[in-house]
C-alpha cells in the first residue's frame, strides 16, 4: 500500500478504508449468515480482483489469497525481521551487492512438482516481462539485467543465476540494504517455472504455490482455499479459507454478517466499540500500521511556497482531538512521517505537534498575522466519506480560530485526483501512504527525494537527497537509521506536509477463534497457518 499495495494501490487503500458510512448498532444483515464450521475460517475482501497472480494484480484482495497460497524466499515474522521461507539460508557479499541463496529440499508445488533453483529463477524473472506489466518493481529494478531484459535487449536477467538445484545467486547493481525485505513481498512469490511464462495468465484464475493453502475455487461470491497437508513449516491447523466478497466496500454488511456468526475475522466499522465488543465475547485487535495519512502543500505555489506558513498549518490542527472524537480512538495522531515500529523512527523527531500559540506567532511571522491578507485556501481530496468530511470541518474549524479560511474540494474521481497531483494541480490536498515493506527507504524516498514518484508536494533538499542515497547502500542498521532520523528532521523543519495520523489496522475476531496475529503491514499477512477455528470451545 506505497509508499498497498504500489503507490496506487497504497493510497487506494486509505481512500477506501476511509470512505465507510457510519454503522448504526443493530442494523440488519443483506445478506444471511451461516453457522461456523470446526477449522474454516471465513474473512471478508472488500474489492473483487482482476486475478489472484499477484504479479500482475498487486490490489490487496490479491495479497490476501497470495500470501496463504504462495511462499517466497523469505518471509516477515510477526516483528516483520526478514526469515527464511523456501530459502532456509544466504549469505551477502562483503560489498553488499550479491545475495546466494541456499534452497530448501523436498518442498512440493500444490501441482505435485518438485520445488527447485529453476523455479526461482523464472520467477523472479517473469517480473520483468512487459506483459505482466507488475507493480512496484523499483524494489527489484536494481537487479543486475533487469532493465536490459524488460527492454527486449537481452533474453535473460544476468544477474539471477542458479548455481544448482538448490542455490541461486542474485547480483544487484549497487548495494541495496532493503532488498531481502523487498523479496517477502507478494510481487516476488515463487511459482512453477512451467507457469511462469503462461501466456494465458492461467495463474490469474487458479494460483500455484508452495504455501500452506491451495487454491481450490473462486466462484461469484467467495474464494476457497484448503490446507495444504504436505506443507514444509507443518500441516495448518485451519482446515479452509473462505474469502468472501463483499463488492464496493461495503464494510457494514460484512460487519453485520460477523455480528451474526457469518465471518469469523471482519475489520471494524467507524462506529463499532471496542470494547463494547469485548465484553460481548468478541476478541477485538489494533494494531498501528506502516501508514501515514497527511495533507500535503506544493511548496512551489504560493502562499505555499512560505516555510512559515506550513509550519504555521501545521501546528494548528488538534489531530488528537480528531482521532478521539471522530474515529473512536481507533488510530493513532500523528506528528512526524516515519511511522512508529519502523526502523528509524524515534519520538524526538515529532516536530509538528499541536501548537496554536506556536501555530499564531509563526503565521504573523510569515507576514500573514491573525490571518490578514491569506486568500481562502482549497484542499483537494478524493473522499466525501463521513470520516474524510468530519475530518476537513474539524481543520477549517482549527484554522479559522487563526483567521484563515480553508474549504474542501472533493474531486469527482480517483483517477481524476491522481492526475491531478501528478500534474501538481493541487497546492493543498489530503493523501495517504502505506508501507509495501518495512522500510524507512519506502516512505521518505518516493515521497520527499528529488523526483520521488510520489513526490507531489515538490519537496527537494540536496542534504536529504545525499542522506538518502547513502542510506539505502548502508548496511549497518545503526547507522542507516541516523541517516533516516536526520533527513525526517531536515524535512520536517521544511514542513512540506501536515502530519495527520498513523492508520491502525482494526479487527474483531469470533471468540471461538484463537492463534490470531496481526502484523503491522495489514490483514492481507494474517498467519493464517497458526490458526485455529473451534466452534465449540
Amino acid at each position: 500500500m506505497t509508499g498497498r499495495t504500489f503507490v496506487r494501490s497504497v493510497s487506494l487503500a486509505l481512500f477506501f478504508a476511509l470512505s465507510f458510512v457510519l454503522f448504526p448498532p443493530g442494523s440488519p444483515a443483506a445478506s444471511p449468515a451461516h453457522p461456523p464450521a470446526e477449522g474454516v475460517f471465513r474473512f471478508p475482501l472488500f474489492y473483487v480482483p482482476a486475478g489472484l497472480d499477484p504479479v500482475r494484480d498487486s490490489s490487496e484482495s490479491t495479497a490476501h489469497v497470495a500470501q496463504q497460497v504462495f511462499d517466497g524466499l523469505v518471509a516477515f515474522d510477526p516483528k516483520l525481521r526478514v526469515v527464511p521461507g523456501l530459502a532456509e539460508s544466504w549469505t551477502v557479499s562483503k560489498d553488499g551487492r550479491e545475495y546466494l541463496f541456499s534452497l530448501r529440499k523436498g518442498v512440493r508445488f500444490h501441482d505435485g512438482s518438485t520445488f527447485d533453483a529453476r523455479d526461482v529463477a523464472a520467477s523472479l524473472t517473469r517480473i520483468f516481462r512487459p506483459e505482466n506489466s507488475a507493480q512496484s518493481t523499483r524494489f527489484l529494478d536494481n537487479i543486475v539485467g533487469a532493465e536490459e531484459f524488460r527492454k527486449g535487449e537481452k533474453d535473460h536477467v544476468a544477474g539471477i543465476r542458479v548455481i544448482s538445484d538448490y542455490r541461486i545467486a542474485i547480483t544487484l547493481k549497487r548495494p541495496y540494504a532493503p532488498f531481502l525485505a523487498a523479496l517477502a513481498m507478494p510481487l516476488t512469490k515463487i511459482v512453477p517455472s512451467e507457469l511462469a511464462g503462461d501466456a494465458d495468465d492461467s495463474l490469474s484464475r487458479h494460483p500455484v504455490g508452495t504455501g500452506p493453502f491451495r487454491f481450490v475455487s473462486w466462484e461469484k461470491s467467495t474464494i476457497t482455499l484448503k490446507a495444504n497437508d504436505g506443507y514444509f513449516l507443518g500441516k495448518p491447523s485451519l482446515r479452509e479459507v473462505r474469502f468472501i466478497f463483499y463488492p464496493g466496500g461495503d464494510r457494514n454488511r460484512a460487519f453485520a454478517d460477523f455480528l451474526k456468526g457469518g465471518l469469523e475475522g471482519c475489520p471494524l466499522t467507524a462506529a463499532a466499540d471496542p470494547s463494547r465488543l469485548r465484553k460481548q465475547g468478541y476478541q477485538v485487535l489494533i494494531r498501528p500500521r506502516l501508514a501515514l495519512q497527511f495533507y500535503g502543500m506544493n511548496i512551489h505555489t504560493p502562499p505555499f511556497d512560505n516555510r512559515l506558513l506550513r509550519a504555521a498549518l501545521a501546528h494548528a490542527f488538534d489531530r488528537r482531538y480528531y482521532v478521539a472524537t471522530v474515529l473512536g480512538s481507533k488510530h493513532y495522531p500523528a506528528f512526524q512521517i516515519i511511522p512508529p515500529g519502523m526502523p528509524g523512527y524515534t519520538p524526538d523527531n515529532a516536530l509538528l505537534d499541536y501548537d496554536p500559540v506556536k501555530a499564531a506567532a509563526l503565521l504573523a511571522e510569515a507576514g500573514y498575522p491573525g490571518g490578514a491578507g491569506l486568500p481562502e485556501l482549497t484542499i483537494a481530496t478524493a473522499s466525501r466519506s463521513n470520516v474524510a468530511v468530519k475530518e476537513l470541518a474539524l481543520f477549517a474549524r482549527d484554522l479559522a480560530r487563526l483567521g484563515i479560511r480553508v474549504r474542501p474540494l472533493f474531486v469527482k474521481s480517483w483517477e481524476e485526483f491522481s492526475r491531478g497531483l501528478e500534474k501538481k494541480r493541487y497546492p493543498l490536498f489530503r493523501y495517504a501512504w502505506y508501507a509495501d515493506i518495512p522500510d524507512p527507504d519506502n516512505f521518505l524516498s518516493p515521497l520527499f527525494e528529488s523526483g520521488g514518484k510520489a513526490n507531489f508536494t515538490g519537496f527537494s533538499d540536496p542534504e536529504v537527497d545525499r542522506l538518502l542515497d547513502g542510506a539505502r547502500s548502508e548496511t549497518d542498521p545503526t547507522r542507516r537509521s541516523e541517516m533516516y532520523r536526520k533527513a525526517e528532521r531536515i524535512i520536517l523543519e521544511k514542513a512540506p506536509v501536515i502530519p495527520v495520523l498513523n492508520i491502525a489496522t482494526s479487527v474483531a475476531f469470533q471468540g471461538y477463534v484463537s492463534g490470531i496475529d496481526l502484523p503491522a503491514i495489514g490483514t492481507p499477512y494474517l498467519p493464517l497457518r497458526q490458526v485455529r477455528v473451534s466452534p465449540g470451545s
